[in-house]
């Protein structure tokens, strides 16, 4: 079943966060992630960012006059003009939705763990790095564990939310993708916070 909305919200009085995945024309589920598993989540997408992303493209220094009048008449490209065209960034597969379109509700009888809408606690999760992304299996007591297939352009939505909710929530101090004060000042300073954003 694909994926066809996610949304990432706070929830200030119990100080944890709401997944709710959309799957398909109907199903859906809720998720309950506690700050140790938002923690152990960021950090699997780090490495799977760190895997994927490429690196920075090096500058080539600016053609000479001549060099430009000479490419121009034999009309072949510079070597600036070739960098600056491999360094542009792939068009996304996805983009983050915040006003455009908001998150549909679904009936409560689609529910994956046929609860209706309500959001089941993650106990403990689990984290395997693919070829094409990574599988988050979540374990839901006394249910059975739930897989998320996430690929690499969905991992980076996923990460982009998390990060910015983690950021507002002041779980961690958010800098960087991985790189989390985690000091006991940075975790307890929390202040009461509400939003949600959402991946299309």
């Amino acid at each position: 079943m694909e994926i066809s909305q996610l949304q990432l919200s706070y929830v200030d009085v119990e100080d944890r966060m709401v997944l709710r995945i959309n799957l398909g024309a109907d199903k859906h589920l809720a998720l309950v992630l506690t700050r140790r598993i938002v923690c152990f989540m960021l950090d699997s997408l780090s490495v799977l960012l760190q895997r994927v992303t490429p690196p920075p493209a090096k500058f080539a220094q600016a053609p000479t006059a001549a060099e430009r009048i000479r490419a121009a008449h034999s009309g072949q490209a510079t070597d600036s003009q070739n960098l600056s065209q491999a360094s542009k960034a792939p068009v996304a597969l996805g983009q983050i939705g915040r006003d455009e379109m908001p998150f549909q509700e679904r009936a409560p009888e689609g529910n994956l763990f046929n609860v209706g809408h309500a959001a089941i606690l993650v106990a403990n999760a689990a984290c395997q790095q693919t070829d094409s992304g990574l599988t988050f299996t979540f374990f839901i007591e006394p249910l059975q564990p739930v897989n998320l297939n996430l690929s690499a352009h969905l991992s980076v939505g996923v990460s982009q939310l998390m990060t910015e909710l983690s950021h507002r929530a002041q779980w961690f101090g958010t800098t960087t993708i991985g790189q989390r004060d985690t000091s006991q000042q940075a975790l307890m300073d929390l202040m009461p916070n509400e939003g949600s954003v959402t991946y299309h």
